[in-house]
């Protein structure tokens, strides 16, 4: 494959991260508090390591052309795939890969027959995908974690993961010698990268160390949405509170083993900024607040706000980002970071990211978001969070946000949210705060 320019990424990544700590560095953090002890200690200053963040392609193998506001064609599948190529084969390249779910085109919330067009079509995009990330992931002996999307299950968008012949997506891509859902990994032992905890491969959540000190918590959060349906038909509940359950104990290892904590999912907490606009009430994203409750508890609990350096998500398709508050609402405890989706079917340009992260303290320091526009080559656009958001109030993102004004942090990510496509057209701002239920 071609690859554009395979240096130039890297040369930008590295002078504007170094330019990122610089400014950050030397800002005096604000009074210490739960999370604020580790921030204020971390030593930056060495050069970033970064992962490549990608999700929502949603491919459509019988369309040869993209069409804008819809699924991803085989021309832009093909594009991402030479842009992500360059980016791999660089000196400096991701260390590892994260893809936060829903791999093919949308088919509506409705179950697909075993057999039928519909479930024929959606098995190939989903075939061609995982094959084509695990080629690129092995051609450059990435470590590769893939965790559910909405869309990934077999029997249909928001059905569980395992289908009714118990058969998960993977069935479709066999490979014993190096299989999902964590790819290119130690396949025995504890050295990274490998499998920490495995539990349910039915429901498609599982621990990684993707890095040593660092350990990837891939959840299926797909389980706590409203739309959920178990394939067989049962009720989802107990599933979702032993995730939850086995979150809590991951978290409560990760820290007794001093391990840094990545929490990955493709449904984030918080409220649905585009439903609310378009249905003119509140969409949250999980099933009620109980479990947001419960999620919120645990980032912010002072045990493991030492422990939490990222939460990463997908779903929306859009460049976004939230903030999670502690039960008084008034103080953020965690910043979530979105991926937006390959696919440009909600009117946004197409895109994917690489996120710096300090390889001492595990630390979001920045991240790079590379877009392009329908009908063009994928070139070298791209944007950082450093640039856009002035770096503003610490050392890493976390910190940056953290002192921001809400009013800020809303006018710097409406102009980013669709990817450079222009302002979003409805008020981003309700999906941005993730608070408690009282």
């Amino acid at each position: 494959m071609k690859k554009p320019y395979p240096l130039l990424p890297v040369i930008i990544a590295i002078a504007a991260t170094a330019i990122l700590i610089s400014s950050c560095k030397n800002k005096k953090a604000p009074p210490k508090e739960n999370r604020n002890e580790l921030v204020e200690n971390v030593s930056l200053g060495k050069t970033p390591a970064s992962f490549l963040f990608l999700s929502d392609i949603h491919l459509e193998t019988y369309s040869d052309t993209t069409v804008p506001n819809h699924d991803t064609g085989m021309d832009l599948w093909y594009r991402f795939l030479s842009k992500a190529e360059s980016l791999l084969s660089a000196p400096d390249a991701p260390q590892f890969i994260i893809y936060t779910g829903d791999l093919p085109g949308h088919y509506g919330k409705y179950y697909l027959q075993p057999n039928s067009p519909d479930r024929i079509h959606h098995d190939r995009n989903i075939d061609t995908i995982l094959t084509g990330l695990r080629n690129l992931a092995t051609k450059y002996n990435k470590a590769l974690f893939y965790l559910p999307g909405n869309n990934d299950g077999l029997a249909g968008d928001y059905y569980s993961f395992t289908d009714e012949n118990g058969n998960t997506p993977f069935y479709l891509v066999p490979d014993s010698s190096n299989p999902y859902p964590a790819l290119n990994i130690n396949r025995s032992g504890n050295k990274a990268p490998c499998i920490v905890s495995n539990p349910r491969p039915d429901l498609g959540y599982y621990a990684a160390k993707p890095v040593e000190g660092l350990r990837l918590l891939a959840l299926n959060t797909v389980m706590y949405n409203h739309g959920f349906k178990m394939a067989n038909g049962s009720d989802p509940d107990s599933a979702r509170h032993e995730q939850m359950k086995w979150l809590e104990a991951q978290l409560a290892d990760a820290t007794a083993k001093k391990e840094k904590v990545y929490i990955a999912m493709h449904i984030p907490p918080g409220l649905d900024a585009f439903g609310t606009s378009q249905k003119s009430k509140t969409v949250l994203m999980w099933q009620g607040q109980k479990w947001q409750n419960k999620f919120l508890r645990l980032t912010s609990d002072p045990a493991y706000q030492q422990t939490i350096a990222g939460i990463l998500y997908g779903h929306t398709h859009m460049d976004e980002l939230r903030l999670l508050y502690d039960s008084s609402g008034q103080q953020v405890t965690e910043v979530a970071i979105s991926c937006p989706g390959v696919t440009t079917e909600f009117g946004h340009n197409s895109g994917f990211k690489t996120v710096q992260y300090d390889p001492s303290s595990k630390e979001l320091v920045d991240f790079t978001t590379y877009y392009t526009k329908l009908g063009v080559p994928w070139g070298n656009d791209q944007y950082r969070f450093s640039q856009v958001f002035n770096a503003a109030g610490g050392s890493t993102i976390y910190q940056c946000l953290k002192t921001m004004s809400i009013s800020n942090v809303v006018a710097n990510m409406d102009s980013i949210f669709t990817v450079k496509k222009g302002p979003a057209s409805y008020d981003i701002q309700p999906g941005i705060k993730v608070l408690w239920s009282q």
